[in-house]
């Protein structure tokens, strides 16, 4: 018979079951946070390690990984857990040419190399459509539509300066342009836009002419088109869908404006200033605004009707330099500086946090949360020793691009990493080809770049303005010929 445990033992034994579950616990506790901050044994040698993960993804799909010489066994979209230190990577695909990078993991570190872009080992080109010439070529914002201009302005027969004999012939002439449709990328369509005679100011014998486009608004509908004729510029507003319902803002406002852009989807709203005042005006109830704010040396629209202002006062034989923001109908100072000297200011927002670049000398500062009055929140700090005469951000919000002469300085706001990098012939703004690389047209060939300056490709000789077809299979381009010009589709894909 089993002798009965006193009441002494009874409490020993919940003691040790209890204390060893407790122990159990804790060591699991201990081993969950060891593995999510990347703590590893490595099999190999026996000792412990820090790990890091890599998330891997391709346009195309499926190229297969190398990471220091070791291949993965999926191909993208992949992940793999890493060792910390300088990583290298290889992404290949057969027929493609190979991507590599070499990354700094960190311990317990996450890095996405998901914006890899496989370029075909040999790019497929034809002609879409011959033109006698092609000046400018504007994509809309839903990559749907292209607008083309042949010439700076073909009403007269003798170019820019319309003699006298011709004038009142060649004058009652629409201007030209080409909408092309490209939301089916294979099955291309061409239709005729025109900005009639009556809707726009006649050149005096002599005087030169000028059209130029200027933006298409957010909802890829109506187009901005400037015409000038000598000193003097009135802008025009073309309807995609409409045709022939084109207006003259600056007639149909009746002031003299400067630096118009739309503001939301409706083609009604916009921003221009008349003078050195910022104004908004509405087609909706022919409206213009009061002075939204005086002395504006240069502004930059943003989202949801937001502008990042930049102004200059004098006051008491004092001038001062200021920065702030429009929104919701009035513009809030954020910095004033006691000197004046060539600034600029963008807004961006990433991952739901808005930020305020601002460039000025050889400084960038980038101010999170700009319109919280918060103490806490530090700007930061970027270096550009050569100076910056253009701001940019990518179209998702995540970089922050400067430049000056070639010289370019891209901030990633995910990572707080800064990239340093030249581009040959680049005095502006590049166009952003997606969220993740820019464009170069350096010597009459369309290069893509990373964020970052690396894995440069060239693409297809050709100048100007580029756009993505909506599925990323086909860029569209312009080339010129012995002939005049071509619109020109280069297959990005392998099917």
């Amino acid at each position: 018979m089993q002798k009965k445990r006193t009441r002494h033992q009874q409490i020993a034994i919940r003691f040790l079951t209890y204390g060893a579950m407790a122990s159990v616990a804790a060591l699991g506790v201990v081993f969950c946070l060891a593995w999510a901050m990347g703590f590893r044994i490595d099999w190999h040698s026996g000792k412990l390690t820090q790990v890091a993960l890599l998330q891997f993804n391709s346009f195309p799909t499926g190229a297969v990984v190398d990471i220091n010489g070791q291949t993965l066994s999926s191909g993208t979209p992949t992940r793999s857990t890493v060792k910390t230190g300088e990583t290298n990577v290889i992404m290949s695909k057969p027929d493609y040419r190979s991507w590599q990078k070499t990354v700094n993991m960190l311990p317990s570190g996450v890095v996405w190399l998901n914006y890899v872009r496989l370029i075909p080992t040999s790019i497929l080109t034809d002609t879409t459509k011959e033109f006698a010439a092609v000046i400018e070529m504007r994509e809309s914002p839903d990559r749907k539509w292209l607008l083309l201009r042949h010439s700076d302005n073909d009403r007269c027969q003798d170019g820019l300066v319309c003699p006298e004999m011709l004038r009142d012939e060649s004058l009652t002439r629409p201007f030209s342009l080409t909408l092309v449709g490209i939301a089916n990328p294979r099955d291309v369509s061409l239709m005729n836009l025109t900005i009639p005679s009556d809707k726009i100011t006649w050149p005096a014998v002599g005087e030169e002419e000028k059209f130029s486009i200027v933006e298409w608004d957010q909802g890829s509908r109506y187009i901005l088109i400037e015409h000038t004729i000598n000193e003097m510029t009135e802008y025009l507003r073309l309807d995609r869908a409409n045709p022939g319902a084109v207006k003259n803002l600056t007639h149909d406002f009746g002031m003299q404006i400067s630096d118009p852009h739309f503001s939301g989807t409706s083609g009604n709203v916009f921003f221009a200033l008349t003078g050195t005042d910022l104004r908004r005006f509405d087609y909706g109830n022919n409206t213009a605004s009061a002075p939204l704010a005086s002395g504006v040396e240069n502004y930059r629209p943003y989202e949801n009707g937001r502008l990042a202002v930049v102004s200059i006062e004098t006051k008491d034989d004092k001038t001062t330099e200021s920065v702030g923001i429009y929104n919701d109908g009035r513009v809030t100072v954020l910095q004033t500086y006691a000197t004046v000297e060539p600034t600029l200011a963008v807004l961006t927002r990433f991952n739901g946090i808005d930020y305020l670049a601002i460039a000025r000398g050889d400084q960038i500062t980038i101010y999170p949360r700009p319109l919280d009055q918060d103490d806490k929140i530090q700007p930061l700090y970027l270096d550009s020793p050569d100076g910056v005469d253009w701001l940019d951000t990518s179209p998702d919000g995540q970089f922050i691009l400067a430049g000056r002469e070639g010289q370019l300085l891209s901030f990633d706001l995910d990572t707080s990493l800064s990239y340093a990098f030249a581009v040959t012939g680049q005095n502006q703004a590049p166009q952003w080809l997606d969220d993740s690389h820019i464009v170069s047209t350096s010597g009459e060939m369309i290069t893509f770049i990373e964020f970052d300056g690396q894995n440069r490709e060239d693409i297809v000789g050709a100048r100007g303005r580029v756009v993505l077809s909506r599925d990323n299979k086909y860029l569209f381009s312009i080339g010129d010929t012995l002939s005049g010009a071509v619109l020109q589709r280069s297959k990005l894909v392998i099917d």
